[in-house]
């Protein structure tokens, strides 16, 4: 909870663009026109820049020539007609009536562009030995690849795009990559463009713009991007658009055929809005760069020492969403000792599997990883077929049966499963998984690496690439209600406990940062002496799930009864007198003269116990006893426990923005936290309502 990321030193600007032009001025190329570098094959090509207002351009390259007039403003722009692959250096001439620039060295072929936070900048090689390649060493002093080139951006934010600046393209070989030793290129886009070059033996260009630590906000472009995620208002590495302005910006509209992604470890625990943020990201990146088939290829966070689930689902959902896009699963190749793993080229090479198959024609290549295409719970046993799949294999290092699968009825919790076909020597039976645990004779959920150690080690025979995470839910909503409870929107106002109560505030709560108050009657409350908060999660169906809970009240000013991010109060204390109803079967209900606990903060939090005198409580988990960490804005959360039988009644987390929002009735039993911390979850119903009453 506590944010640990250590940033880098930041460039940021309020506003940067092309240098004022004269009258007088010769003609100056766009970012990406420097030389060395390459330009995209087979597609058209723009080429851009400025010069004197009204003054007449020519540009000149491999016996085309185009001609325009720049602006009013002193932007020009021509575009160069499909060109073929070209390994022959050639001079691109820009003319003007006032001079002209060359740039020399120009080959034709391949441009990608890497992008993404530390683990796409972590670099092939550098000083320090928790941030390279392992083989980063060898590979830049044995490689050289005179075709293959290479620009490393400078770390810059920006309020607004940030233009006439100047590439710097290098070729593959020992000289260049001693020469940026201190800001090498990405270990991940250095092995893509080999692995690129070794199959189409043409020229590669892969820009490298990265920074470590950083959300997916700041990288998408404003022209997409959704005002709803705008949360900081100063300029930072962080704030939304501020890094497509200062180090992509400059590059569009290039001609290039995609972009490699690896991001996520800053958004985690946001859960399905993720999902939407890397569709901000591909269209935006698609329009600005001018290209609808625009090819996307990301990778799936990596083990590592917590949980990446949620977010990891939601990172395969929008590769499947997203046609242009594809998912590279690496659950295989992490390391849970190291957010960073030094071996970057197996996930190069299964990025470069998706551009081989899809975008160069290598028809007999499987690109992706199984996914589940069928299902069924038969005698017990959770029955699966998957897509690219018709026979599996386990490895792993002490040669155990492959391990990761969770079953879980329709209210308890998750417990270890086994495969049920094994074979010998690795081999699984059949092409079906068969999955099934000890004492869960009614399943109805599943999930594969949701849990410690979270590594991967089955894999499809005919691919070789592994299975990533995935969960399969069977429940209905009311199989987990109580016989014969009522589950309509307003059946928690009826319960006869409410009588004498008057509502004092009401809020239809969004899946991101809280949005205010529908009803606000807190400053007539007068003076009172009991609280209640009714909580109301709504299905497609139009049922509810919902809880009440009453309890003395624990401060005389209405206002702080709300939600903290309004109130910004923090209240952590034990309450008396708690009554509790739910149609939730998993929620106790009853009377409770003592053990409820209120836990209001608008900070971070830690799972250290907050109340000393509260015996109750892990250490090691968010629950009913944690504490308050930082200044207010932090993540947040306004929960009420029965915590002498070591329960949640109802949590509502993460509402200060920068994720989706944490909410439940009862224990969560599907994640680690007990309290819904870090769950995400707020997008899987379709109404969230809170109501907060009053008695004297």
């Amino acid at each position: 909870m506590v944010n640990r990321m250590m940033m880098a030193a930041a460039v940021c600007a309020a506003a940067v663009a092309f240098p004022n032009v004269d009258a007088h001025a010769k003609p100056v190329s766009a970012t990406p026109f420097a030389d060395n570098m390459v330009l995209q094959r087979e597609m058209k090509v723009p080429v851009w820049g400025t010069a004197a207002p009204g003054e007449k351009v020519t540009v000149a390259f491999a016996g085309q020539t185009k001609e325009t007039t720049a602006d009013a403003k002193g932007a020009w722009r021509v575009t160069l007609d499909p060109m073929v692959a070209s390994k022959e250096p050639k001079t691109m001439r820009i003319a003007g009536a006032d001079g002209s620039e060359e740039i020399g060295n120009v080959l034709v072929g391949e441009v990608w562009f890497a992008s993404g936070q530390s683990n796409m900048e972590c670099p092939i090689w550098g000083g320090n030995p928790r941030f390279r390649d392992g083989n980063g060493a060898l590979m830049v002093a044995s490689t050289r690849r005179p075709f293959i080139r290479y620009a490393k951006n400078a770390k810059n934010c920006s309020r607004t795009p940030r233009l006439g600046w100047k590439a710097q393209w290098r070729d593959f070989s020992p000289e260049s990559f001693k020469a940026t030793m201190g800001y090498n290129l990405s270990a991940v886009a250095f092995y893509y463009a080999l692995e690129i070059y070794g199959a189409l033996d043409i020229p590669v260009g892969v820009v490298d713009s990265s920074w470590g630590g950083t959300r997916i906000e700041p990288w998408v472009p404003a022209s997409t991007f959704n005002k709803d995620f705008v949360v900081p208002e100063k300029v930072g590495p962080q704030t939304p658009t501020t890094l497509w302005n200062g180090m992509v910006a400059g590059w569009a509209p290039m001609a290039m055929r995609g972009f490699i992604w690896y991001q996520g470890c800053s958004n985690a625990g946001e859960g399905d809005a993720y999902r939407a943020k890397m569709h901000l990201l591909y269209d935006g990146w698609a329009k600005e760069f001018e290209n609808p088939g625009l090819s996307l290829y990301f990778v799936q966070l990596a083990p590592f020492s917590k949980s990446w689930f949620d977010i990891q689902l939601a990172q395969a959902k929008f590769a499947a969403e997203e046609k242009n896009a594809a998912l590279v699963t690496t659950c295989d190749v992490g390391n849970f000792a190291d957010i960073h793993p030094n071996c970057k080229e197996p996930v190069a090479k299964r990025l470069a599997l998706h551009a081989l198959k899809r975008d160069y024609g290598f028809a007999n290549v499987i690109d992706e990883s199984p996914t589940l295409s069928n299902w069924k719970i038969d005698d017990g046993k959770f029955v699966m077929s998957f897509d690219r799949a018709s026979a599996w294999y386990a490895y792993n290092a002490d040669r155990k049966v492959a391990e990761g699968f969770e079953v879980a009825g329709a209210e308890g919790p998750f417990v270890p499963a086994k495969i049920v076909n094994s074979g010998a020597n690795g081999n699984l039976k059949g092409a079906e998984l068969i999955v099934a645990a000890d004492g869960v004779t009614a399943p109805r959920r599943l999930r594969y690496l949701a849990s410690k150690p979270w590594i991967g080690s089955l894999y499809s025979a005919d691919s070789g690439l592994p299975l990533g995470p995935f969960e399969i839910d069977a429940r209905v909503p009311s199989e987990h209600r109580r016989e014969n409870s009522d589950a309509k929107p307003g059946d928690a106002l009826k319960v006869a406990e409410l009588a004498g109560f008057r509502k004092i505030l009401e809020a239809d709560l969004p899946t991101w940062k809280f949005a205010g108050y529908s009803f606000d009657e807190s400053k007539k409350a007068g003076a009172f002496s009991r609280v209640a908060y009714v909580l109301e999660l709504g299905y497609p169906d139009g049922s509810v799930d919902w809880v009440f809970t009453a309890m003395d009240a624990f401060t005389d000013d209405a206002w702080k009864l709300g939600v903290p991010t309004v109130s910004k109060e923090t209240f952590q204390r034990r309450v008396t007198n708690l009554s509790v109803r739910s149609n939730v079967k998993t929620v106790e209900e009853g009377n409770f003269a003592e053990g409820g606990v209120v836990e209001f903060f608008n900070t971070n939090y830690k799972p250290d116990k907050g109340l000393s005198e509260l015996s109750e409580g892990d250490q090691l988990k968010y629950d009913f006893n944690d504490s308050p960490v930082g200044e207010p804005g932090g993540y947040g959360c306004m929960q009420v426990h029965n915590a002498k039988r070591g329960v949640t009644i109802f949590a509502y987390n993460h509402f200060n923005g920068g994720g989706v929002v944490d909410i439940g009735i009862g224990t969560n039993t599907a994640g680690e936290q007990p309290d819904w911390t870090f769950f995400g979850n707020a997008s899987d119903y379709t109404t969230r309502r809170l109501i907060i009453l009053v008695a004297p």
